[in-house]
């Protein structure tokens, strides 16, 4: 994608996650309610936009947008609005998912401490916003205001998180199992660079990335995957924790 397309991309990305939040009630009056596999998947791919636009936010996507050293207060706020709107709908709980996580001599990796809540990732984001060099101060402020208004869209299931670290020289396999002829979503987020990979039946590699970040959606039942595993490789960098989240 061109710089000057990302950049645009961006702006609409972020006034849209700025001020759908007072549209929520009127659209969902204008259309049947979805189911709650529906729902679900869907805030998993808002929280992939949510990563996608913290990942701009702090400058790390220069490799695609040609923009070097740019970085990004607003898009951190817009992220983190995500974030807020998530923690609202799922009324702040987070089920922890039952998938098998293993290394690549096939034992278990066991979670080492608690992933943070949607809320305490948003105010997160907030402040760092508030760390980068911004023009307008108070401008800023208004748009952290206007993202803790928002309004959520109403309770659901709410996703399952898997939160694990990863250390040097490591690999983790995840294996999750989707309902049939539902959507199925899974986000991807780390704290340092890392590499993930969604792995098919047959171990074929049905997506990959190398960053902080990734998604990948389907449908089972229509030509997808119903399990896949997640791959998740630290080769060589400092140990990094990051968290799966699925529908």
């Amino acid at each position: 994608m061109k710089a000057g397309m990302f950049k645009c991309w961006l702006a609409a990305a972020t006034a849209v996650v700025l001020v759908s939040s007072s549209l929520v009630g009127v659209a969902e009056d204008k259309k049947a309610v979805p189911t709650d596999a529906e729902q679900c998947a869907e805030l998993v791919e808002e929280l992939a936009t949510a990563t996608q636009l913290a990942a701009f936010g702090r400058g790390e996507l220069a490799g695609v947008t040609g923009l070097k050293d740019l970085k990004s207060p607003e898009a951190l706020v817009a992220a983190g609005a995500i974030y807020l709107r998530a923690h609202k709908a799922t009324g702040g709980k987070v089920k922890p998912s039952d998938a098998k996580v293993e290394d690549s001599d096939g034992k278990a990796v066991a979670e080492e401490g608690q992933a943070p809540s949607f809320a305490e990732e948003a105010e997160a984001l907030f402040d760092e916003a508030r760390a980068l060099p911004v023009k307008d101060g108070a401008a800023l402020e208004a748009l952290i205001k206007q993202a803790h208004s928002g309004e959520s869209r109403g309770a659901i299931g709410g996703p399952r998180v898997i939160n694990r670290i990863i250390k040097t020289g490591k690999t983790h396999n995840i294996q999750i199992a989707f309902e049939p002829n539902s959507p199925a979503s899974v986000t991807m987020r780390g704290t340092g660079r890392t590499k993930f990979e969604v792995i098919g039946s047959g171990g074929k590699t049905l997506w990959h990335s190398q960053g902080t970040w990734g998604f990948y959606n389907w449908h089972p039942g229509h030509g997808g995957q119903k399990n896949v595993t997640i791959r998740v490789i630290n080769s060589g960098g400092p140990p990094v924790g990051y968290t799966v989240t699925t529908n």
